[in-house]
């Protein structure tokens, strides 16, 4: 009898449908033409007072909702998922406004560059837009006006073939800015769930279960993925406890090729560690 074990109960909460949710939330607010020039020229004048703290926090609520999708399980009735990504999307548009707001004027223009190319990939039904190097270029300017100005506490992880090194055993808990370095061979990512109070099993332990058991035990709070040689940046409110980094992606995973291969957590591809 098969078996839905925690590994893809846990991959399915931390990254399911979010780059599509990305796409339909900016799409819905961008739709109305009403503002025109004048709406631009509002939005212009703000950004010259921005203040950037306001920005950082904004862009961190954003990216915390946009980091758990809509919700929607892939094999859900069409209805249903279209139905949660209505609701998702009315839930994090105000946010979605709130970093357009408050963009400052140095990064304004990257953030409304950013906007329009998942517009354009929602409009063109390319969701792979989303992955060329325009929309990359932008949001690794993003990050990087972030880690220059929010003065969060910052974590530095690197993936190799199937193991994380230079993850602390502690981590000072607030928004912490998580930069994920991939120097193995394969796609890495470092998915991150915090392992809920009174909880005293190990993460291989966890990742065993069956996912309605696992799903009572843990907290999913996001992921970051990166290409071989490549990096990439990620903002979370971490809470303090114990927390699960795992790789979910299957082994032999590429930049042309998904693998066919076992999980790298299955390998080895996973670690735990404690937020104060």
């Amino acid at each position: 009898m098969h078996r839905t074990t925690g590994t893809r109960a846990l991959r399915r909460a931390v990254i399911g449908g979010a780059a599509l949710a990305l796409a339909a939330t900016m799409a819905a607010c961008g739709s109305d033409d009403s503002g025109g020039e004048d709406t631009q020229a509002a939005g212009t004048s703000a950004s010259e007072s921005a203040d950037p703290a306001e920005f950082c926090e904004a862009s961190v609520a954003l990216e915390g909702a946009f980091s758990m999708g809509p919700g929607a399980d892939e094999s859900a009735p069409p209805e249903e998922q279209q139905a949660a990504l209505e609701e998702f999307s009315s839930r994090v548009e105000p946010l979605l406004g709130d970093v357009e707001d408050t963009a400052p004027e140095e990064i304004s223009d990257t953030v409304t560059e950013a906007t329009g190319i998942v517009r354009e990939a929602l409009s063109s039904n390319d969701p792979s837009m989303l992955d060329g190097p325009e929309f990359q270029r932008t949001d690794q300017e993003i990050d990087e006006y972030m880690l220059a100005e929010c003065g969060y506490e910052e974590l530095e992880a690197t993936g190799v073939d199937y193991e994380y090194e230079g993850i602390p055993d502690t981590v000072q808990g607030g928004t912490v800015a998580i930069t994920f370095h991939n120097e193995g061979e394969e796609l890495h990512e470092i998915g991150l769930a915090r392992i809920n109070e009174g909880v005293t099993q190990s993460v291989e332990e966890l990742l065993a279960m069956p996912e309605d058991q696992l799903l009572t035990m843990v907290t999913p709070i996001g992921a970051a993925f990166a290409m071989p040689g490549e990096s990439d940046t990620v903002f979370m409110e971490m809470d303090a406890g114990r927390y699960a980094a795992v790789c979910f992606v299957p082994q032999g995973t590429t930049h042309d090729m998904e693998g066919s291969g076992p999980p790298h957590a299955m390998l080895g591809m996973v670690t735990e560690f404690t937020v104060e």
